[in-house]
């Protein structure tokens, strides 16, 4: 598959992205001074392995490793990756390998990104979350405060490798996760890419390669013409509004979903307002509902009593305006509308639509 190239960030597919990696590292061998592998417990044991037998130029590495989760995903633990990097005298011409999911890639980016004011980096994503997600577009950053994203800055890494062996071990809860974000991509701009993906009655891992390309070109195309969101960039945000406080109210609960299936919910509610407020077909948010339930299962019940809580966390999303809370909606499948405000009562409407 033809790699992509942002800036000279270089995104690499498939099974050839390891010889790629590993030529990097060899061509560049004399101006790196330290290699660091940022990993958490559950990527350093089961893809560190598969990457490192792959990578005859890594030779001389350090690791520093960090406990999975969204909750860790904090200055706090920034604090602890940059005193590590400076317990081990890194440099300014250290390169940091990030190896994991979202948390991991969108943290380490952080993390490299401020030190020394700023150190080379390479992701490499081992979720098909974060490979279809946070692959291209150069978003790093962390939470604060429960407030998801809140603190980070656009940074490019040098590369990014897109390698389907890494989704080979993952359980289908995590599979799915990713998927929605493909769904995403299909809704908002490629009809094609979400009727295909939602003929499937499941997502398997066959031709997983070739449709995460095709998902990964969706959003490389906006990202190369808006690379810092301000026009049509923030359609990539539909479901995220609601979904993202969904996530958020969710997350401290005895029952926390996956950021996908919070997404997911996401989409089903603003596929709502969609059709109220921009004219998307009426019959799709009922036959998206119960499409999204099919995959990702009818276990949320949202009350009536906990739409004002998720309404107050969507009141501080980064998205917003002095105008009000901003959503992407969109006019028809494969065609969106950016900066959309709506009223606090149509919300609510939304989310209840959802728990019907």
């Amino acid at each position: 598959m033809t790699p992509l190239e942002i800036d000279g960030c270089k995104v690499v597919f498939g099974g050839g992205s390891f010889a790629e990696l590993d030529g990097y590292l060899s061509e560049n061998a004399a101006r790196i001074s330290k290699t660091v592998i940022l990993c958490d417990t559950n990527s350093h044991e089961y893809c560190l392995p598969l990457m490192a037998e792959n990578l005859p130029s890594l030779t001389d590495y350090e690791i520093i490793e960090v406990e999975p989760g969204e909750e860790n995903k904090n200055l706090d633990t920034c604090r602890s990756l940059w005193e590590a990097l400076s317990d081990m005298h890194a440099d300014r011409r250290t390169l940091m390998i990030n190896l994991g999911g979202g948390v991991v890639c969108d943290m380490g980016g952080f993390t490299a990104s401020c030190y020394m004011r700023g150190i080379d980096f390479i992701n490499v994503p081992t979720t098909l979350l974060s490979q279809v997600d946070a692959s291209v577009g150069g978003k790093t950053g962390v939470d604060l405060g429960g407030l998801k994203n809140i603190v980070g800055l656009f940074s490019l890494p040098r590369m990014v490798v897109v390698n389907p062996l890494f989704i080979q071990s993952l359980p289908q809860k995590e599979v799915l996760s990713g998927f929605a974000e493909m769904i995403k991509h299909g809704l908002i701009r490629d009809r094609r890419h979400w009727e295909e993906l939602s003929s499937r009655a499941d997502f398997s891992l066959q031709d997983t390669g070739r449709l995460v390309y095709d998902s990964v070109k969706i959003k490389y195309d906006v990202v190369l013409e808006d690379p810092t969101e301000k026009g049509l960039r923030k359609t990539l945000n539909f479901g995220h509004t609601i979904g993202h406080a969904v996530e958020t109210f969710l997350m401290g609960s005895e029952n926390p979903i996956s950021h996908g299936h919070a997404v997911a919910i996401g989409m089903v509610c603003e596929t709502w307002l969609s059709s109220k407020l921009k004219g998307l077909d009426g019959s799709f948010p009922a036959k998206f509902k119960e499409y999204v339930k099919g995959l990702y299962g009818n276990d949320v019940n949202i009350s009536t009593e906990d739409i004002p809580h998720i309404i107050s966390i969507m009141r501080h999303d980064k998205k917003n305006t002095a105008r009000g809370i901003n959503f992407t909606l969109l006019e028809d499948i494969g065609r969106s509308t950016i900066d959309n405000y709506v009223p606090e009562e149509e919300i609510s409407e939304a989310v209840r639509f959802y728990g019907k």
